[in-house]
């Protein structure tokens, strides 16, 4: 059951992006503290930090949102890429030991132990994106949102079985691609 936004959720309303996004404040910290499961070496990212940085990219965005599976589907996507960001400036500045580790807590675990490796993951997920988007959304769920087979079904519309078909599909092609 999907649940709608209020009203008002349209492109430039930032009032109403800010208090949806203070409705959501307890699930944001949730993903969050899911890729910031081990903390950075440095200490300068956290998980309010995290939520924050993604609440400032969306509330500048021009774009809507359709209800409330949309909108935190899209602030994961927004942590992804300013995980991906975060790492390619650990990567310039090129300090011995800046790394970075996520997790995701589950019999599937996959850690990335450094910037690099990030970036690697950033890359193979944008040529999975050519190839199959929905695989592409699914692991962007599962590992950026932490979101579970049932719910990431649910936000896109599809079967459960097609889920965990395109997860191990997708899970299967990005470790091919990662070991290359």
């Amino acid at each position: 059951m999907r649940e709608v936004m209020m009203t008002g959720m349209g492109p430039g309303n930032f009032s109403a992006i800010r208090s949806q996004f203070l409705r959501c404040y307890d699930e944001l910290s949730k993903m969050a503290r899911q890729k910031l499961r081990s903390e950075y070496q440095s200490s300068t990212l956290d998980t309010a930090a995290l939520v924050h940085e993604a609440y400032l990219k969306m509330d500048g965005s021009q774009k809507g949102y359709a209800d409330k599976n949309h909108f935190l589907a899209i602030a994961a996507i927004v942590m992804r890429r300013f995980l991906v960001d975060y790492a390619r400036q650990k990567k310039r500045q090129k300090r011995g030991g800046d790394q970075i580790q996520l997790t995701y807590g589950s019999a599937n675990q996959a850690v990335m132990t450094s910037p690099e490796e990030v970036l690697q993951l950033n890359d193979a997920l944008n040529r999975l994106k050519a190839l199959n988007n929905r695989h592409c959304r699914v692991v962007e769920f599962h590992f950026f949102g932490g979101y579970k087979h049932e719910e990431i079904a649910e936000m896109m519309g599809v079967s459960i079985d097609t889920v965990r078909r395109d997860w191990r599909l997708a899970k299967a092609w990005l470790s091919k691609e990662l070991k290359n």
